[in-house]
């Protein structure tokens, strides 16, 4: 049954040009960031070496093993333009009726709820598959010396990575059934990411807010530590909190389970 509807939605996107227009946006701004992130973040600190009392040493992002977490804490910030993916083809099964014209074909309610999911699973693995190529293109070339067990050292933020990303389309995607509108769907994502949960997780303990749905996927991946964090005894954290994980896991299930819930009966 998972083949057929991989099938199914392969056939639907595979002649849309806006599909591939828009993964293909996403996928070169990853690359852009993933490869040019050192010379920019090493700009800076030229530039700002200029004015600063001290020298701000350059360093390189991309060697074994701390390439891993400092590529996915990037990659971390463009995940809103994979859930834009997500809200806009998903919304549009609504708005062209092609949820419902595909029920009237004899596909179920949970079939294709769960065909959705696995699009957006794919898509979520489809971006971590990006930066494992990318991390290990960049950890071969700028690591001198380096051993198999250097290298995947740190690449537990690979599969975090894609937890980051899945969690966060997972998100948009319930609120894309729940809304059904594209442009309404963005704005909600979006006041909600921006607005609300900031107002609620600085109106509670810290303790409590770290669990918020935005809170905990973007506590997943830490700021990487580097030279300059270390020449100032800045320390950030450098692995991956089960704790997080765990949230991340619940919220997946959670919005899942709700969209099943809603549309048991819903009429579409």
């Amino acid at each position: 049954m998972m083949l057929r509807l991989i099938k199914i939605d392969f056939k639907k996107y595979f002649y849309s040009k806006v599909f591939w227009v828009m993964t293909g946006i996403y996928a070169a701004l990853l690359l852009m960031v993933f490869f040019g992130a050192e010379k920019l973040v090493n700009g800076v600190l030229a530039n700002a070496s200029t004015s600063a009392p001290v020298t701000m040493p350059g360093f390189t992002l991309y060697s074994f093993p701390y390439v891993w977490q400092n590529l996915a804490f990037f990659a971390g910030f463009l995940k809103i333009f994979l859930a834009l993916i997500v809200l806009f083809f998903i919304t549009n099964e609504f708005s062209n009726k092609t949820m419902r014209q595909n029920i009237m074909n004899g596909m179920s309610r949970n079939q294709f709820i769960l065909s959705k999911l696995i699009f957006v699973i794919l898509l979520s693995l489809a971006s971590a598959a990006i930066l494992f190529v990318s991390g290990l293109i960049l950890g071969l070339s700028y690591t001198e010396e380096y051993t198999t067990a250097l290298a995947l050292q740190k690449a537990i933020f690979i599969p975090a990575y894609f937890l980051e990303v899945l969690t966060f389309s997972i998100m948009a995607m319930f609120i894309a059934f729940l809304v059904k509108r594209s442009i309404l769907a963005i704005g909600a994502l979006a006041l909600y990411s921006y607005i609300i949960e900031p107002i609620i997780s600085g109106s509670i303990p810290d303790s409590v807010a770290k669990f918020l749905p935005g809170e905990a996927i973007g506590n997943l991946i830490d700021i990487p530590n580097s030279a300059l964090m270390k020449m100032f005894g800045v320390s950030f954290r450098e692995n991956v909190s089960p704790l997080d994980a765990i949230a991340c896991l619940f919220y997946c299930c959670l919005f899942t389970g709700l969209i099943f819930l809603f549309y048991r009966r819903k009429d579409i």
